[in-house]
Parts: structure tokens; sequence; C-alpha cells
């Protein structure tokens, strides 16, 4: 909790418990059968510290509800804040609801009891009695207001927006936007080299488009095509020239003839 929220609980906290310490002064101040005074036909109320306790009862209860309300954003409705969850912002404005009809409740008992608690004189009954406040009427309104403090400052603190800073920093698994942060919480600026002894990283090798399918050029006319595809090569390896062969040279000194055989040789 944050300096803010805790001032604001503690005031408005403590008009609320004020509030309600005043409706149950004026609980047990109030006038009774025997404060009563009976003469000429008419029922005579005389002055009694209740009156006073309910009316301050009363203002104390508005203002800490106009209180909650003012810093309360109007439940959260009218001005924008960062709500920490949507299950927090539901409990928030139900509890705003009915801190509201709570107060209400207890403001009409309040000013009830006040009123008759004021000095004058009153008809009385057809049987001749005098009309007195019934007991609890005080004690409900004060009991009213407690739980409308309550539901209040429970939904101040669930409506309350988070702090900037808070706010401002991302969540586990989200990038912060660019510029909120220095270099330093980003990516590097320069790709970072591998480690020694480790192999550099596979890129992927664009390959030369297959033979037959070119780029639309005309083929190189001081090379020769290759060989047809189901055509060998024989004896000979491929991309070499076949050598014409000569018939061997004659014999030496033999002229036409060949050698005699055996015996024969001169």
């Amino acid at each position: 909790m944050d300096q803010k929220m805790i001032i604001v609980c503690s005031v408005v906290g403590s008009l609320g418990v004020l509030s309600a310490v005043l409706g149950f002064s004026a609980e047990g101040t109030k006038l009774t059968v025997s404060d009563l005074y009976v003469g000429g036909g008419l029922c005579l109320y005389p002055q009694n510290p209740a009156l006073g306790l309910g009316v301050c009862a009363v203002i104390f209860l508005v203002v800490a509800q106009i209180a909650f309300a003012v810093v309360g954003g109007c439940c959260g409705c009218c001005r924008s804040r960062a709500i920490p969850s949507e299950t927090n912002r539901i409990i928030g404005v139900v509890c705003a609801v009915f801190s509201w009809i709570m107060a209400i409740i207890a403001f009409a008992l309040l000013v009830t009891g006040a009123a008759w608690n004021t000095t004058g004189t009153r008809e009385p009954s057809p049987f001749g009695l005098c009309y007195v406040l019934k007991d609890g009427i005080f004690a409900g309104g004060a009991v009213l207001t407690l739980v409308a403090t309550a539901l209040g400052l429970t939904s101040y603190v669930m409506l309350r927006g988070q702090p900037a800073t808070a706010a401002a920093a991302p969540k586990e698994g989200e990038q912060m936007p660019p510029g909120a942060a220095g270099t330093t919480t980003g990516q590097p600026q320069f790709p970072q080299q591998p480690p020694q002894g480790q192999a550099p990283p596979n890129y992927p090798q664009h390959s030369p488009p297959p033979q037959g399918q070119g780029y639309g050029q005309a083929p190189n006319p001081h090379y020769a095509p290759p060989p047809a595809q189901g055509q060998g090569y024989g004896a000979h390896a491929p991309n070499q020239q076949q050598q014409q062969q000569l018939p061997p040279p004659p014999g030496r000194g033999y002229g036409q003839y060949p050698p005699p055989k055996g015996d024969e040789q001169v």
C-alpha cells in the first residue's frame, strides 16, 4: 500500500467509525415514554442529545461516502486506471454498489431516529398514548454505517491502479517496447562470435541450378555439350578426346621381307 492509499483508508475509515459511534450513542440517549410530558391532550417531547448525535452521525456518513466516491473514481468508471485483473475489478464494483446500498439504508435510519427525537409537541394515538422511537433504529443505522465503510474501503483497494513503476515493468515472457529502456535490455547490436572450439553456425547455401536448366543464357560455344543419357563412353573416360590409332612402324633392317626362322638366319 502506498502513502496515498494509507491516508485515504485512514480518513474514510475514521469518518465511518465516528459516524457509527455517534449512532450507538444516540441509541443510548434517545427519548423514552418516561421522558415525555402529557398535557392538554398533547405529547410534549423535551430536548435531548439524541437529536444532535443522530444529525452528526448522518453528516459523517455522507462525508465518508462522498470522499470514497471522489478518490475511488466512481467505481473506477470516471477515470482510467490500470486494473491488476478483471477479477479485482468485478469485486471492487460489487463492493462499491453494496456500500452505497448500505449507506442509503443507514442514512434513512439515522434521519428517522433524529426526527423522532426533535423537540416539540405531537398528537397522541387514539388510545391516548405518545409515540416514541422503537429500539434499534439508531443502532441499526450505526451497524450499516460500519458495513458501508468497510465495503467502500474494499472497493477502493480493489480498484486502486498499480503504481507507475509497476505498470511500466514488462510481464514475464513479454518484450519491452522500443525506446522504453537502454540497449542493455534489448538484443545485442553486434552479432556474437561463436566460442573457441565450436563450429560456426550452419547457414543455408544456395546450390547452382541443375545442368540443362539455366537462367535463360545461351550455351557457351567453346565447350561441347555433354553426351546424352544412355550413351556410354566405352573404354574412354568422359571429357577426354579420342586419340587416333596409328599402324605400328615396319621392322628395321628387313624391308618388305620377314626375318628368317630358326637356323635360316644369315
